[in-house]
């Protein structure tokens, strides 16, 4: 899971899917060159193969050769090659580096193409054409992403309009809960122009880091009117993954524990986050912003397990949000219905298919239980640069009543 909002530049050109690669590859004989295998060997066995997991039929492995005639990247650079319902994604990563793993919107890593200093990988994605997929990679000598880049089919939706430089104001905070879960930062992003006055709505928002990023898509569709104004509160996450326990046991994810209500051994943290946000959270905001205080006004939400927190207290607090907006929500959490006039804005990809399969479980329970519901189907992955985009449409549909 992201601890930070990332957004790749702009995509590559459409022009891609119709290219045919006719440079050479690696050497060959006199029967033309070798296909590009990949040494799957080389790197640890991984869960989603397309051939060990028949059942994927999108966002796996595929356990092919390259394109006939693909050209190797350069020293430091990424390429990308489409194919038919497929993408191949190269790296040439600097010499001695031992694991390259793609990330984010595709999560998979890349193996070694024998006799080259290239590592590549092959995935399926159905409907290509129509796929937003944000990429960089890993590797085993650096922590953080090299070589971002999207990918963005030409029938994919447009992108929306972002801004670099916010208008509007961002505030940090630190509050203290008073419990174990310690205390927290919380970033509150004001528009532009904005006042007391105004008695804004809020979207309260788990893992608040990404509240600035989720912001320089959400300013300019309020700028625009495609949107309303709103106040957006982000609190601070814990960490996904904590040091050892004092037993000396395995790493506690604190993150999972207090956003996930089924988590075994979380209830405790679990509590302690819920009350946190309802008993000082909401009451400390909503006196130094303003804010509206009507339950209609108030809009949880999330993404990945941050959205199945949004479901679960919309759900618990029927009588606090009215709005829930719920981005690739883990199938971990517990799903019940919020309060019947609650609007609900859900949005999966398709290669996230545990995630999508969680959204759409949803999406239809709160339609069965009568709640406007807006359920947001997308040819991409858990992918912040998806999030961001669908933000705006999801406040302007909880909202824009």
């Amino acid at each position: 899971m992201l601890s930070a909002m990332r957004f790749p530049s702009a995509g590559l050109s459409a022009v891609l899917m119709t290219l045919t690669l006719l440079s050479p590859a690696t050497a060959g004989g006199a029967g033309g060159p070798r296909p590009l295998l990949p040494d799957f060997s080389a790197v640890t066995p991984w869960p989603v193969d397309c051939d060990s997991a028949p059942y994927l039929t999108d966002g796996c492995r595929l356990r092919v050769a390259l394109p006939p005639g693909t050209t190797l990247p350069s020293p430091g650079q990424l390429q990308v090659v489409p194919g038919h319902n497929r993408l191949a994604i190269l790296y040439h990563p600097p010499i001695g580096t031992r694991a390259v793993t793609l990330c984010c919107g595709l999560q998979l890593p890349l193996s070694p193409l024998p006799g080259t200093e290239v590592w590549a990988v092959t995935v399926k994605v159905n409907d290509l054409t129509r796929a937003v997929i944000s990429m960089g990679v890993l590797t085993d000598s650096s922590a953080s992403l090299a070589q971002e880049t999207t990918w963005r089919g030409p029938q994919a939706p447009a992108p929306v309009a972002r801004t670099r430089l916010l208008a509007g104001k961002v505030d940090r905070l630190v509050l203290d809960s008073g419990s174990l879960i310690g205390s927290r930062e919380i970033i509150v992003y004001t528009p532009p122009n904005w006042t007391q006055a105004e008695r804004l709505p809020a979207v309260y928002l788990g893992d608040g880091q990404a509240v600035v990023g989720l912001a320089q898509t959400l300013e300019p569709a309020m700028l625009s009117g495609a949107a309303p104004r709103v106040v957006l509160v982000g609190i601070d996450s814990a960490r996904s993954q904590a040091a050892l326990t004092a037993t000396g046991g395995p790493p506690v994810d604190q993150r999972a524990q207090e956003y996930l209500e089924a988590w075994e051994g979380g209830e405790q943290r679990f509590a302690a986050h819920e009350q946190f946000v309802l008993t000082t959270v909401l009451p400390h905001v909503e006196r130094a912003y303003g804010l509206s205080a009507r339950p209609q006004d108030r809009v949880v939400s999330g993404f990945s397990n941050g959205g199945s927190w949004a479901i679960s207290m919309a759900a618990r607090h029927p009588d606090v949000f009215r709005g829930v907006l719920a981005m690739s929500p883990s199938n971990a959490g517990l799903q019940n219905a919020p309060h019947p006039a609650a609007r609900v804005f859900v949005e999966g990809g398709t290669l996230e298919p545990s995630f999508l399969a969680a959204a759409r479980t949803y999406a239809v329970m709160t339609r069965t239980a009568g709640n406007p519901t807006r359920l947001d189907v997308r040819v991409g992955g858990h992918d912040a640069l998806v999030w961001a985009e669908v933000f705006p449409a999801g406040v302007a549909f909880i909202l824009g009543r």
